[in-house]
Formats: C-alpha cells, structure tokens, sequence
C-alpha cells in the first residue's frame, strides 16, 4: 500500500527544523509493506530538479520524491512564506500522486485536496493556541482568526489526526466532539542509529577531533535562531554561567532571522571566543557534538516535543530546559538535567550550573534511560497500523 505524505520538506539535504526530522523518520523506518512517497521542496535543484519524481535513499529505505518548489536558503526566510510558495507550486504544477492515503503536515496544502476522495491523516506539531499568545513568530498569529476558520473548514476531512502535545488533542477533542475519536497523540521520538551514547574513552578522543580544549565546559543548543528558540534568553544566561566558569563555551548549532542580534550580542558582550554560531548541520555531525559535549540548553518559548531533546538525552548527554511542552516526559531535574523554574536567564544560569556541578551523576544511562521508549519502531507502529486501516489493507485481525 502506498502513502503520499504532503509537507515542504527534503529529507536528503539538510535538515533545517524538527518536523522535517519526523518526516525523515516516517519514511526510513517504515515497514517493507508500506510505501511512502513525499511531494515537498527541494534544496538541491540539481539532484532534485522542481517539477519531476526522483528517486530518494535514506539507506534504511528509498522512496520517491516530487519537488513542488525550491528552498534555496534553508537559513533563512524569505519575502514569500515557504508554505505560500510550496502551495502554490502544487497548485501549479499538481503532481500525479499514485498512494492510498494522503498525508499532511501542515493544513494549508491539505486545502487542494479537499475533493480527493483518498482517506487523509494530518499531524499537528503544535498546540495552535499559541497563536494567540504573546511573542508567537508563527506568520498565522498574525491572523489567527482566519487560521483557525481554515481549521474547521478542514478538520472534518481528516480521517485521522495526530498531535505531538497532549493538551492539543485534548483541544481538538472538545472542540470536535463529533469526530473526538479521530484524535491520537504521538511523542516524537529520536534515531537511535544516529544518537547514541558513547564510552569515555571514545568521548576523550571525539573532544580532540572536534577541537575542544581539555578544561572546556561546552554547552550545545539545536535548533532555528528565531522568537520561539529564543537564543538571546539563552546567551544572556551563558554570560551570567561564563562569570561563574570562564572556561565555557556555548554553541549554537542552526540559523535563522535573529542571527544578527545574536551576532551583535555576542560582540557587545566580548563573547566572540566563547559563543560560536555553527549555522545548519547534518544529523551526523548533530550527533558527534553532542557526543562530545557537556551538557545541551533548550531556551524555548514554546515547544511541542522536540526532538532535539531526545537526541540529546540518546547520546547521553543531560538537557537543561525551559519548562515546555511535552518535555518533563523525559527530562527530569536532578535526575538527568533540569527544567527550569521560568523563563528568566537567572534561572536558566542557575540551572545550568546545577547540572554542571552534578554532570558525572546525571550523564549516560539516566539520560539514555529516559529515552529507551521513544525509537521510532515503538513510537511509529500505531501510525503505519493507522494506514494500513485507512487503506482498508490491515491484516492483523
């Protein structure tokens, strides 16, 4: 049976969020009955040219793959939302789209298939009330009435809807009480042949290759340089920690439309030999870094269930974070990091330095612990058995 996912995405280059990520994870570990295709941007027009199926390797699995727009600047955000221009690729170009199902990332592009007959799931990776809150950098908090006027004009077309926060399906289900039961959540969930722990031994020697001084304290964060992340909360409590321990070191691995104030702070604040801006990177080398790090910041002002968190916590590696979403189910204060009390660098700092002082006890297995239930072979089976009963093709009872 063969399902369509729908999302500007390109799980071959690199990685720019966390719902690509997911998306890359569908497709490598689904099972040898399922084929899974995606329609979504690409970010090498050569490889990948706009317009025609080619044909994609993950190693674990190959799948097919259609370009409906082009993603020339993974760093950054152009004048024309991604999602306009994607949408509007497939309005244009309307790939020829052979699957029993039709999956959707986003809602928008769901509205082109409206009248297609094919059962549809969704994920949603977030709980959209943030729309409505102060400081959201989603373009539809902007105009939250018309997002949430396209949602009910389009909720009852999905045969099947997940959410990575619990509280969104809570939402959903008392807002759409007469389809509740299409309502599932879903954790996320990180590579294990990716992100996994390593011994001391072999972590010495990963520090050298990654040129990290024998005294450095390295702090890692993951993740896009915009209003949700939040990266200035998070340098501003790294000045407060480097007051405490000079020989740390904050790395940002990502981009994004407040790389400039970051880059300013960090020259005002005289942090230019200890903060450095990594820019977008690929999973492997996610992997090493963490490895080969002390501990990994979250700074968010909102979340869903970030997988960088996972990521982390598989490689080993204990996670101070800002109390959101979905990420007490792992990260527990004291145990394998710390969730911060509020979003103040004052309390990030402190947290931080908490986890430091206690990092021989709280890395490795308590941070691995955490995490051994949420692979994508546990995580994902209820969604491949979702398909298989959309597309009336379960066979297990």
């Amino acid at each position: 049976m063969g399902v369509c996912i729908i999302y500007p995405a390109d799980p071959v280059g690199v990685i720019p969020g966390g719902i690509d990520t997911f998306i890359r994870g569908i497709l490598k570990w689904a099972p040898d009955d399922i084929t899974i295709s995606l329609v979504g941007v690409t970010t090498n027009r050569k490889e990948r040219p706009v317009g025609v199926w080619v044909e994609c390797d993950l190693g674990r699995r190959k799948f097919q793959f259609f370009a409906a727009a082009a993603l020339d600047n993974p760093e950054g955000r152009g004048l024309v939302p991604l999602s306009v221009r994607f949408t509007l690729g497939l309005l244009f170009r309307t790939p020829e789209i052979l699957a029993d199902v039709l999956e959707f990332h986003r809602i928008e592009p769901s509205l082109l298939y409206m009248k297609d007959a094919r059962p549809k799931n969704a994920f949603v990776h977030q709980n959209m009330k943030v729309l409505n809150e102060a400081g959201s950098d989603i373009i539809w908090s902007k105009l939250p009435k018309v997002y949430f006027w396209l949602e009910r004009k389009l909720m009852t077309t999905y045969a099947s809807l997940y959410a990575v926060r619990e509280d969104a399906v809570e939402t959903y289900k008392e807002s759409y009480p007469e389809i509740a039961d299409r309502f599932h959540f879903i954790p996320t969930w990180y590579d294990p042949e990716v992100f996994f722990s390593i011994n001391d031994g072999a972590r010495s020697e990963l520090r050298k290759i990654m040129g990290f001084g024998n005294q450095e304290i390295i702090l890692v964060t993951v993740g896009r340089l915009d209003t949700q992340k939040d990266p200035l909360l998070l340098l501003a409590a790294f000045q407060r920690v480097v007051k405490k321990i000079p020989e740390a070191k904050l790395i940002y691995i990502g981009d994004g439309v407040l790389r400039g104030k970051v880059e300013k702070e960090i020259e005002q604040a005289s942090l230019g030999d200890r903060v450095e801006l990594q820019g977008l990177r690929s999973a492997e080398y996610i992997s090493r870094i963490l490895q080969a790090a002390d501990l990994f910041v979250l700074s968010s002002a909102y979340e869903g269930m970030p997988m960088c968190i996972l990521e982390a916590l598989g490689s080993g590696l204990p996670v101070v974070t800002t109390d959101v979403g979905e990420v007490g189910k792992v990260v527990k204060s004291g145990i394998n990091g710390h969730v911060t009390e509020d979003r103040s660098s004052q309390s990030i700092a402190a947290a931080i330095l908490d986890a430091l002082d206690k990092r021989d006890t709280i890395s490795g297995l308590p941070c691995t612990d955490a995490v051994e239930n949420y692979t994508p072979e546990r995580v994902l089976e209820p969604v491949y058995k979702n398909y298989r009963n959309l597309a009336g093709k379960d066979h297990s009872f």
